[in-house]
């Protein structure tokens, strides 16, 4: 066989000189993909992979030729076949090193052994690059596609895929994750009998997801909508503006972290706390007090049924001495009112808002300066007013029209 004279540019794309040969093409190819998110770079994606199918085929070429010109060498029959060792790296240690890797890390293990060839693991990027150039409307039908086009390839592959893409979004690594798990856990059987338990520490993973999940859902509709939306925005830019949010995630995801890690990435977390923690001891403070009440993070029907508990108590406490103190109200209110709206005892004497008002009062507060150089006594009032909002269930963003 003839030595080349230049490299080719698929090897070139590689990393590989001219002589290499299909095992190392393999390894180049497994480590490149390491270094490429399809997610966030499809084009360079797709041009690895080009390189990988050209480089593949280019070698092929060569083996032939070099056979066509040597003669026939007699083999003889304990001559081995391709191994294992032929394919892929082994990972370092004993035989049992495979059962220790940690679940979610097993797609960069095997990238990092050469096993990405996988055809399954291409597949699942190939997945991932489509879904960065989806809306979350279109992830239904592309996992159906991937799936279809799966389920020609070998008979565990459909399997293998499920794998791959679970650790994909446990990793982080695809876009729209939340609308991708929803599509999962309809196309590939999830609610099936076993069928998590069969899937070892991912299934576990999975089950964890759904029960947050399903405790996100027995909030407020207003409050998770409004929350969902500052995610979005979130993920597209943080800005000074959010800051106020940081609490309220602070806690959502103490409480909910699998379900909240499929909206939120690690990193646009661990900006969003560094620069709330940049922040003045008195303005965090001030911006925690402003966070949404403790009813908020209440399945809706346990705050509601709080509220209503306490109105009733409040009823039966106001009629028995409503008699006895009919006219020291009035003087009460009297003296309020003379006084800018509090009276001598310190208790607020505003009138209640209405729903909209507060929804108003709650836009006025979310700005991130809505406090600077007020009065004091505007502050209580405005506080006062804050605090019986939320008592009545009142105290969240305007909700979009449906």
């Amino acid at each position: 066989m003839s030595t080349p004279t230049s490299t080719p540019w698929h090897l070139e794309a590689l990393g590989l000189p001219a002589h290499a040969d299909r095992v190392a093409v393999r390894r180049a190819y497994a480590a490149a993909l390491r270094r490429v998110d399809p997610a966030v770079d499809p084009r360079g994606f797709a041009h690895l992979r080009e390189a990988y199918e050209a480089a593949r085929a280019w070698c092929e070429a060569m083996a032939a030729d070099a056979a066509a010109s040597e003669p026939p060498v007699e083999v003889s029959a304990e001559a081995p076949h391709e191994t294992a060792q032929d394919v892929a790296e082994p990972p370092s240690g004993n035989a049992s090193a495979d059962a220790a890797i940690p679940p979610g890390d097993e797609v960069e293990h095997n990238e990092a052994v050469g096993t990405a060839t996988d055809p399954t693991i291409v597949l699942a990027w190939r997945f991932a690059a489509d879904v960065a150039a989806q809306t979350p409307d279109e992830v239904a039908t592309s996992l159906t596609q991937a799936l279809a086009e799966v389920r020609t390839q070998y008979i565990d592959a459909p399997g293998r895929f499920e794998e791959h893409l679970i650790d994909l979004i446990g990793l982080q690594r695809i876009g729209h994750r939340a609308a991708v798990f929803a599509a999962m856990e309809d196309q590939c059987h999830w609610r099936e009998v076993g069928h998590l338990a069969s899937l070892g520490e991912r299934g576990r993973w999975i089950e964890a997801v759904m029960v947050q999940r399903d405790a996100w859902a027995q909030l407020d509709s207003g409050w998770r909508e409004a929350w969902l939306a500052r995610f979005v925005r979130a993920e597209a830019g943080l800005d000074r503006s959010l800051l106020r949010d940081w609490p309220d995630v602070a806690r959502l995801y103490q409480r909910y972290p699998a379900w909240i890690g499929l909206h939120l990435s690690a990193a646009t977390l661990s900006t969003w706390q560094a620069l709330f923690d940049a922040q003045s001891p008195s303005t965090r403070d001030e911006l925690t007090r402003m966070a949404a009440p403790d009813s908020a993070y209440l399945p809706a029907h346990v705050a509601r049924a709080r509220q209503r508990s306490g109105q009733r108590s409040t009823r039966l406490t106001v009629s028995g001495f409503v008699l006895a103190a009919l006219v020291g109200i009035a003087n009460l209110v009297s003296t309020g009112l003379r006084q800018g709206g509090t009276a001598a005892n310190g208790y607020s004497t505003v009138p209640a808002d209405t729903p909209r008002q507060c929804v108003e009062l709650y836009v006025e507060l979310d700005k991130p300066d809505a406090l600077k150089g007020r009065l004091s006594e505007d502050v209580k009032r405005l506080k006062t007013r804050a605090d019986r909002c939320a008592g009545a269930g009142h105290w969240h963003p305007p909700v979009p029209p449906r």
